[in-house]
């Protein structure tokens, strides 16, 4: 028997090291045949929304039908090939309304309607196939409410209202005249003091005189207050609270005219009693005073009700005083507890619905800017997940705390897209000051945890989800995959490297190539002699990947491939960083 001797874990790639590739939501057949003449065991089945079409035309699962669920079913039976789903890419776990930032019934339901078409879709094939937990991929949220560079924006949740609020930086006209006073040093002095005077010294200091260097704000050479968003949310509490306490005064002067009306009816009531207890009054000053008796007794009654409602109302004035500092809490600390809302109602479905019991898997999404980017809240989100939908089978399903969890920890976990992480490099990271780096990157990935359950392995330059073959951009792949292996996480990952020209038949060789497998050869990809032996690549495919070149920015003016049309094989998003990297995204 020959010894193979193994001199990397990226030999016999698609077994040692579980690769899979991701075929697109296009001419699902036809990929599927040429993934499997690269001798992928895992593929991964795009659901994703069609591209350009209203949520009315549902998920690409929709237009497959039954023959060809049977055709993929088959041909993955035939080979062996372990399949996963991406369902629908635009879905927000909160069930809460990007346009409004709200929850909505009609768009709960249309969340809701596409978790169960790709969890159904997996289960015919999975039935056909004989097994069972076939992984359902969602991206953790599509909303636009969260944002890692708060210079930008501020998003934050009323807890009150059950809504998202956004906030962006705030002037604040204070009305000093620049033709009264010319000296612009002048005008910041009177503006901060009117300031003082207005909000307090507390608020004072805490937009000006921040003792974690961290000012909320600053005074324009006109004499305006300019205020970041975070300082524009601590300015809308500070106006709210003023609300509040006007209320709280305003009451107080009503209760206070409703005591001397109180008392003043108090004393014609007594009045008309003595007049009453007269035994020389006459009958119709009886009749006439028992009348009036009756009339400021009503009358007192209305006010003592008119007291009691002031009264409560004041109470309730006093606890959202009261409550008012954990009112508006950040919305990234917020989306992992509303998005696992949705995903226990997904699990539920796949549990209570299906045959084969998809396993519902939470996907980092494509931006910083969507709540849920950084791993750690998509962990969060799972984890509470896992939680809440333990309970549930416990009181619903009466299984033992155990066995629940066990359920639990089998159908909800992570996928970890590296190339959606990568992404962050064109953002600021608030710890450093400085934009992300690899090593940020690594870290962030490792905080997925013992949740991880699969990889997405694409790689890019930093601002775009191009979904490049790997080694053509700057993410840091192999140290993530480094990093994953030490903690003991050696999971699946699927390729997603159809973003490059040469497509997916060349994006997978490449990639491979890249991490070392020998059957595509030992140099690196970008070596003279690789680059000639390439059928797929192209001097354009390769060069515009800059970081194998050592540039600092794209040499062609398209940015890459991921600006180049969906259907040519490019990415689907608009550019939200800056290319040169200096940290925050472009309007």
């Amino acid at each position: 028997m020959t010894n193979y001797t193994v001199n990397s874990k990226f030999n016999d790639p698609f077994n040692k090291v579980h690769f899979g590739v991701s075929i697109s939501e296009r001419n699902q057949l036809e990929e599927f045949a040429k993934v499997l003449r690269s001798g992928a065991k895992m593929v991964e089945i795009d659901v994703a929304s069609v591209y350009g079409l209203g949520g009315e035309q549902g998920n690409a699962a929709d237009t497959i039908g039954k023959t060809e669920r049977e055709a993929i079913a088959n041909l993955a039976k035939t080979n062996d090939v372990d399949l996963s789903v991406h369902g629908p890419w635009a879905i927000n776990f909160s069930g809460i309304n990007p346009q409004t930032g709200k929850k909505e019934d009609v768009y709960e339901h249309f969340v809701e309607r596409e978790i169960g078409t790709a969890l159904e879709f997996a289960d015919d094939i999975s039935k056909k196939t004989g097994r069972e937990n076939m992984p359902v991929i969602f991206h953790a949220s599509s909303d636009q409410f969260s944002d890692p560079d708060k210079n930008l924006i501020y998003s934050f949740y009323d807890q009150n209202e059950a809504k998202i609020i956004q906030v962006t930086q705030q002037e604040i006209d204070l009305g000093i005249d620049k033709n009264s006073v010319s000296n612009p040093e002048e005008r910041k002095r009177l503006a901060m003091q009117k300031f003082k005077d207005i909000y307090g010294d507390s608020f004072y200091q805490e937009v000006f005189e921040n003792k974690n260097n961290k000012k909320l704000g600053f005074v324009s050479d006109d004499g305006k207050v300019i205020l970041n968003p975070e300082g524009a949310l601590e300015f809308y509490k500070k106006s709210k609270s003023q609300q509040l306490n006007q209320e709280r005064a305003s009451l107080n002067i009503s209760l206070r005219n409703l005591e001397y009306q109180q008392t003043d009816l108090s004393t014609r009531m007594g009045s008309l009693k003595t007049k009453l207890s007269d035994p020389k009054i006459s009958a119709d000053d009886s009749n006439k005073y028992q009348k009036e008796f009756q009339k400021v007794e009503r009358e007192i009654e209305n006010v003592k009700e008119m007291s009691n409602t002031l009264n409560q109302k004041y109470a309730e004035l006093e606890i959202a005083e009261k409550n008012l500092p954990n009112q508006f809490i950040p919305y990234d600390k917020k989306a992992p507890e509303l998005a696992a809302q949705g995903i226990v109602k997904a699990a539920m479905f796949s549990y209570n619905n299906t045959e084969s019991k998809p396993m519902i898997l939470v996907e980092n999404p494509m931006s910083p800017e969507m709540s849920l980017s950084n791993p750690k809240d998509t962990a969060e989100a799972v984890r509470i997940a896992r939680e809440q939908f333990a309970k549930e089978l416990q009181e619903k399903q009466h299984l033992s705390l155990r066995e629940a969890e066990r359920i639990s920890s089998n159908l909800i976990g992570i996928n970890l897209d590296i190339g959606h992480i990568n992404i962050f490099k064109s953002y600021i990271n608030p710890k450093t000051g400085q934009p992300y780096s690899d090593k940020d990157i690594v870290e962030m990935a490792k905080s997925a945890g013992d949740y991880l359950k699969r990889y997405h392995l694409n790689d890019n330059m930093g601002n775009k989800d191009s979904h490049l073959p790997l080694g053509q951009g700057n993410a840091p792949i192999k140290e993530v995959y480094d990093a994953m292996m030490e903690k003991g996480l050696d999971v699946p990952a699927i390729m997603e490297v159809f973003g490059g020209l040469g497509g997916l038949e060349g994006g997978t060789i490449q990639s491979l190539q890249y991490m070392g497998a020998p059957l595509y050869g030992n140099l690196p990809y970008v070596s003279l002699p690789a680059y000639l032996g390439q059928p797929y690549s192209s001097i354009v495919g390769d060069y515009s990947a800059y970081s194998n070149l050592g540039l600092k920015q794209d040499m062609f003016s398209y940015g890459g491939f991921s600006s180049i049309f969906p259907a040519v094989g490019g990415g689907y998003m608009e550019n939200k960083g800056n290319s040169g990297f200096s940290g925050a995204p472009t309007a």
